[in-house]
Order: structure tokens, then C-alpha cells, then sequence
């Protein structure tokens, strides 16, 4: 597949985007727009959090908030709230209602008719485009009635269920914005909506390893700000792509036909300007003397440490940044260090939360993969907290959850509305976590969320003896100057080990900046495998929040230059797998190891089978230069089999359950497989090595016991005979 098809289908993967006629559509009060096009979001989508599976408003939860984002080249001309929802039954219809807000402004109000009641309805709510800013919020108001007197807000038939087929249908248009670098990373990358980051390079022609080098700079620049959005890079060679945004490379030898024009430099340089035969897009250019001063350039943008204003910058006495140390990575929690929560929130208001059933607050955590848990460690987090004081016999608690699991709670006094806790998280032996399923026990990334539930009796009365209640919207604040300290943990893994790499990208992310990250790709590498190389650099500084400005890119494997590196190898499959297997599994793991050691690679002696639409695979193995250092090989045959690999890799969050050392991608799966020798990185002491050594095997303990029985046992019958053999004397 080509890369224009990459493009669009990753476009349209996310957000559902079709042409307006512009008749119908409705007047802007721009002038400098073009173009229109309707992007459709559904409702669950934009609850925050991004993990919501239903949205259920009640009596005492009614209310829903709704988050939204427009990209700085975008503006919206028509905003339109398809809402489906089914309410219950018992409902009093046009009492009953539904209140649209959009950024704190009232939209509409639905009545809950009686055509609405205990099925699926229907219905559109228009919102005011002008009210849209950058970043928004919509508001869904749950009024809810089913008697006229004597109410409980508790009530189990006050409930309204939003349906999956609800959407937001904005009709936007591209704006015009000026050439001012001032405004990056707008408007290249997309930071304001959930959506992907999908940037075109161009390139003069196959680019040769520097030029490599600073495309993958740059795309690890990119992966920085999008994070978990993902990002995707669809590379052309001498060619306008045909729509979007774009960075293209230029040396004042080697430069695409469509910058004929621009002036020769004197040094590394970035100019932002229009996109040719484009009315609204723009191109960001990366320019230099030779390839060395691309480079260059790429650092600086990556340093964020200059000045950018106006439509060029001329890079001039820059410094480059010492090598990062390991395990340093700006989005990692350091582990013997006592850390405030102040430094792993992400916006201000985060542990902040309101109303009559305040919902828990989130801080996601995220920690180095490798880290090996004994007894004596443990997550310890030091809580200060606030809250509005429970009211006369009411009760309320506060709870602590680690991925969902409970870790400890505690009843709130009515005589305070502050405290302190000291939590602790039960200790365990062992790796971290996985899978979901493992509980009470540390992941790479970790989801922290506090909760206070506050519980009040509410009785209706009687017709005659109505009891009315007030409820007071409660507020719960986990202060920011709250610590944690993770304790007793080493740094140590059992290797090749996929589920590391595809979660965390270990063990590249070791060191943040891949000082010790060499990547192996062909000088004559396809388009497809220039973006699988710009792709993986995404997915990795996502997960680091570093950029990789210390990477190694080579076009041929030696031991000069790959010795001391983890090597990230990108290709062609070196054989024809004849099935989906483990003894073939085996095989390509093998014949990347020759490949690598220059020797010869020898194909299955009978191809069975062999899938017309392609396959990718992700093998990883110990370097053939260096016992403690890891290769991963991300490989694919053809275009086909090029397209499933980069589909994976430019979402941080897909391949989760990847595990093993061979994983084959084809159109139905992934299958992973797991073989070749063992090894293992890290500095876990000599004593819990042995007895990690045992827990795999459990005969061998038993042998070991069975041994230790019989030497303590025999040197106590040698002590007795010796004992009577001195009272006999």
C-alpha cells in the first residue's frame, strides 16, 4: 500500500470526515477558511479518562461532562449533539429533562417526553459554533422526576442511559494561519483532540543514514507531545503529499523539486511555509549545508530551549545536552526517592473532585519496566487530603485504588474535613505486572485513583408526612504536596521478553535520550520502512517523554558500531515463513541472528504456506555483539505486510498482550510465540537470582530440599554418634 492509502486510512480510522457541499453548509464569519468537511465523535469517546464503556445518569449522579478539543487549523461552523438515549419507564414525561451545556452555557433543554420512556429515543441538540474554543466541555444535566410529591433522589427509577450511538457532529473548515514558528508545535501536531498525529516527511530521495537520523530526532520530537494519542508518518520521496501538513528535509545538494527555489543556507535552518498548491497547509523545512546540519537542526527544535518567532530560524552556537543517565526518563517515577504529587500531576484541578456523588480523581504513574519486587519492598504514599464534612448521621469513606484494586480506605470523621493517611502497598515477590488480572501488585503504568464515597439515608415520607431533603454537592481535594516512595526494588529481567518492549519499549527506554540505541536499516530502504523506523521512535519517546537525540543509525550491522547498543533492526523478512508456527518461529528468530552476523540464512527446506496479503513480525533476541544487550527486529514482507506493522506501531496502546520472542502480524491476529535462549539483564542480588531460579522450577526445589534434608540430617547422626561416644568414654 502506497503511502497516500497510509494516510488516508489512518485518517479515517479515526474520526468519520466527508465532504460538504457548501450549500449546506452553514455561513462562517471568516474569511481566510477553506474547504468543509464533517468529523463525527462518538459521545463515549470524550468521556474524560478515555476509558469509559457506558454513561448511566441517576438521581444522584446526574450529571456527565463531556470533553471535546479543534485542532488550531480548524474552525467549526456547525456543531450538532446526536443524542440516543433510553430513560426509565417510570419517568414523569416533559417534568423530566435533559440540560445541554456547552462550556457552561445552556444549549438546550430536552424534554423526556412519554415517546421517550423505557426505549431507545432520538434526538438532535444544535450547539453555538461561536462559543467553541481550543479546548471544550460539554455538560449532559439529568432531571429526573417520578412522583410529584415525596421524591428520593436515590431512587432506583430515577435513571437515564446515554446509548453508544450517540455522537458529536462538528462540520469544520481549514483556516489560513500565518508562517510563525511561534506557534509550535501547532500547527503540525495535533495536541487539543484524542485523535492521532498523522505528519507526511518528504524526502529528496531514499535518505542515507544521517538524514535518517535527524527524521527520527524529529519524529521522536513528535511522540513527545502527542504521548498517548499516537503518531503516524507516511513517507514520500520527491513528492507534495496530498493533503496535510508536512516536514520535509533539504540540503543545498539534495533537496525535492518543489523547493528549487528556496536559497542556499549557510547553516542549519527551519523556515515554515506554505505547502505548494495548498490553501491552507503548511510545510515545515529542514535545512542545511549538508545532511550533519539536519541534524543539528533537528536537535535544536528538539531542545525547546530556543526562541521561535517569524517564519525562519537560523540555528547558530548551539549546545548540545549531556547524555541522559539511565533510567532518568521525565515520565518514569525514580524509585528510592520520595516524590510529591505535585510533580507526576498532569494539569492543575486534576485530584480535585465535585458533586452530590463525587467521582474518583486519577493520577496516572508510570514506573521502568524492569523493576523486580522482593518482601521488603512496597509503594508507600503519604496522603493529605480534604473534604466537605459528612452531615448529621451520615457516613462517608475514603478509598485508595492501584489499577483498580483496593489498597486501603478509611472513615471520614465529621469533625474535621482534612487528614493525613499513611498507605501502603502490599509487598510482593517478583516482576511487575502485565495484565490487568495480576492484583495488588505494580505495572509499568500504573492508574492511582481516590475516592470518597459519602452513604445518606433518604426516606420519602408519606402523602401526608412528607419529609423533604436538601442535598449539598460535596467536594473531595487530594493535596498535590501528598508523597509516595517506592522502596526495595531492583532492576532486573528475564529476556527476550516482547510484553517489555511493546509496553514500555525496554530496553530502549532505559536510556531516554537512546544514547545506547543503535537502529540497523538498509541504505536503499522503501518509504514503508522509513516510516516503520520514524513510527517506533513515536512509540518510544510517548513512553519516555524524552527525545532521541542520541541515537545511532547505521546501514550495515558491525560489531564496531553495534558493540555496547541495543540494536533496533528494521527490514525485509529474511525468510518465507512456511506457517504460523513455533519451529518457524524459531527459525526466523535464527536467521535474524545470522543476518546480523553477516552469515549465510537458509530458507525452510518446503514453503507450505504463504499469505498473499502480506505479514509483519516483531522478533527479539540477545545481540550477537553483547551478551547484555537486546535486538528487536521489526520486520515485514512487502508493502502489504509493511502497512499491518507501521497500523500497530504508531498507537502506544495496541499490541498490550504481545508476549514471548516472536510475534507474527498478520490481517486476523497476532501470534506470538515464545523461543530461543534465555537470558537476563539487570543487578537482582546472587540470592534472589537462586530463588528465582527455584520458583521456575519447582522439581529442582524439591531436589534441593530433598538434598539439604539429607546433609542436615546426616550431620546430626554424625554428631549423635560422637556425642555418645564421648559419654561412653
Amino acid at each position: 500500500m502506497t503511502s497516500a492509502l497510509l494516510l488516508a486510512a489512518t485518517v479515517s480510522s479515526y474520526a468519520q470526515q466527508t465532504p460538504h457541499d457548501a450549500s449546506t453548509v452553514a455561513p462562517v464569519w471568516r474569511t481566510d477558511v477553506t474547504g468543509s468537511f464533517t468529523q463525527q465523535t462518538p459521545l463515549i469517546r470524550l468521556v474524560p479518562g478515555g476509558q469509559a464503556t457506558a454513561i448511566r445518569l441517576t438521581g444522584i449522579s446526574n450529571i456527565q461532562y463531556l470533553d471535546f478539543g479543534v485542532r488550531a487549523d480548524e474552525l467549526v461552523s456547525q456543531a450538532t449533539l446526536e443524542l440516543a438515549f433510553t430513560a426509565s419507564p417510570a419517568l414523569i414525561p416533559i417534568r423530566s429533562q435533559i440540560n445541554v451545556f456547552l462550556n457552561g452555557q445552556l444549549q438546550q433543554s430536552v424534554p423526556v417526553t412519554a415517546d421517550a420512556l423505557g426505549k431507545l429515543y432520538r434526538t438532535s441538540v444544535s450547539l453555538d459554533p461561536k462559543q467553541i474554543k481550543s479546548i471544550n466541555q460539554i455538560t449532559l444535566e439529568f432531571v429526573g422526576h417520578y412522583q410529584n410529591i415525596c421524591e428520593r433522589p436515590s431512587s432506583e427509577t430515577l435513571w437515564l442511559n446515554v446509548d453508544a450511538k450517540s455522537h458529536l457532529s462538528l462540520v469544520k473548515q481549514k483556516v489560513k494561519i500565518a508562517n510563525d514558528l511561534a506557534r509550535w508545535p501547532a500547527p503540525f501536531i495535533d495536541t487539543f483532540t484524542n485523535n492521532p498525529t498523522v505528519i507526511p516527511f518528504v524526502f529528496a530521495k531514499t535518505p542515507d543514514s544521517e538524514t535518517k537520523k535527524a527524521a527520527a530526532i524529529l519524529s521522536s520530537l513528535v511522540g513527545k507531545h502527542t504521548q498517548w494519542r499516537g503518531a503516524d508518518f507516511p513517507v514520500y520521496f520527491n513528492r507534495v503529499p496530498t493533503n496535510g501538513h508536512f516536514f520535509v528535509f533539504a540540503t543545498n545538494s539534495s533537496r525535492p523539486a518543489f523547493l528549487n527555489d528556496l536559497p542556499m543556507v549557510e547553516g542549519p535552518q527551519i523556515f515554515m511555509m506554505d505547502a505548494p498548491e495548498s490553501r491552507s497547509d503548511k510545510m515545515l523545512v529542514i535545512a542545511g549545508r549538508d545532511e550533519a546540519d539536519l541534524v543539528l537542526a533537528a536537535k535544536a527544535l528538539a531542545s525547546e530551549d530556543l526562541v521561535l518567532i517569524g517564519d525562519k530560524l537560523r540555528i547558530q552556537d548551539f549546545k548540545e545536552s549531556p547524555e541522559r543517565q539511565a533510567y532518568d526518563a521525565p515520565n518514569w517515577v525514580p524509585i528510592d526517592e520520595t516524590i510529591a504529587f505535585s510533580r507526576i500531576m498532569q494539569y492543575p484541578g486534576q485530584l480535585t473532585s465535585r458533586g452530590y456523588a463525587p467521582p474518583p480523581v486519577h493520577m496516572p504513574m508510570s514506573i521502568a519496566p524492569d523493576l523486580y519486587m522482593v518482601g521488603t519492598g512496597g509503594l508507600d504514599v503519604n496522603l493529605k487530603y480534604r473534604y466537605t464534612k459528612p452531615e448529621g448521621g451520615d457516613q462517608a469513606q475514603l478509598r485508595m485504588r492501584i489499577n483498580n484494586y483496593l489498597i486501603d480506605s478509611v472513615n471520614l470523621s465529621s469533625q474535621s474535613s482534612s487528614g493525613i493517611r499513611e498507605m501502603r502497598l502490599p509487598s510482593f515477590n517478583g516482576p511487575l505486572a502485565t495484565s490487568p488480572s495480576e492484583a495488588l501488585a505494580l505495572a509499568a503504568q500504573n492508574d492511582l485513583s481516590f475516592e470518597v464515597v459519602y452513604r445518606r439515608e433518604l426516606s420519602e415520607g408519606s402523602p401526608d408526612n412528607c419529609k423533604s431533603v436538601v442535598l449539598l454537592p460535596h467536594q473531595m481535594e487530594i493535596d498535590p504536596a501528598s508523597t509516595m516512595t517506592l522502596n526495595g526494588l531492583f532492576h532486573y529481567a528475564e529476556m527476550p521478553n516482547l510484553t517489555l518492549f511493546t509496553q514500555s519499549a525496554y530496553p530502549y527506554s532505559v536510556y531516554a535520550d537512546l544514547s545506547r540505541t543503535a537502529a540497523v536499516i538498509s541504505k536503499e530502504a522503501s518509504a514503508e520502512k522509513v516510516t516503520t523506523l520514524l513510527n517506533t521512535m513515536a512509540r518510544i519517546a510517548s513512553v519516555t517523554g524524552a527525545v532521541a537525540t542520541k541515537l545511532t543509525v547505521v546501514d550495515q550491522a558491525s560489531e564496531a558500531a553495534l558493540d555496547g547498543k541495543d540494536i533496533l533492526f528494521i527490514g525485509e523478512m529474511p525468510i518465507t515463513l512456511p506457517d504460523f508456527k513455533k519451529e518457524n518461529a524459531e527459525e526466523l528468530q535464527n536467521a535474524i541472528a545470522n543476518s546480523l552476523k553477516g552469515e549465510e540464512i537458509l530458507q525452510p527446506e518446503e514453503v507450505l504456506f504463504s499469505p498473499d496479503g502480506g505479514v509483519g513480525a516483531i522478533v527479539s533476541l540477545q545481540s550477537p555483539f553483547d551478551s547484555d544487550r537486546t535486538v528487536v527486529a521489526l520486520l515485514s514482507e512487502g508493502q502489504s505486510g509493511s502497512y499491518l506493522l507501521n497500523e500497530q506501531l504508531k498507537s502506544p496502546s495496541s499490541m498490550k498482550t504481545v508476549a514471548g520472542a516472536v510475534a507474527i502480524i498478520n490481517e486476523q491476529s497476532i501470534v506470538d510465540f515464545k523461543v530461543g535462549d534465555t537470558y537476563s539483564i539487570g543487578d537482582l542480588p546472587w540470592y534472589h537470582k537462586i530463588w528465582e531460579t527455584m520458583s521456575n522450577y519447582p522439581l529442582l526445589l524439591v531436589l534441593c530440599a530433598l538434598i539439604c534434608a539429607v546433609l542436615v540430617g546426616t550431620g546430626i547422626f554424625y554428631f549423635m554418634r560422637l556425642w555418645v561416644r564421648g559419654r561412653a568414654k
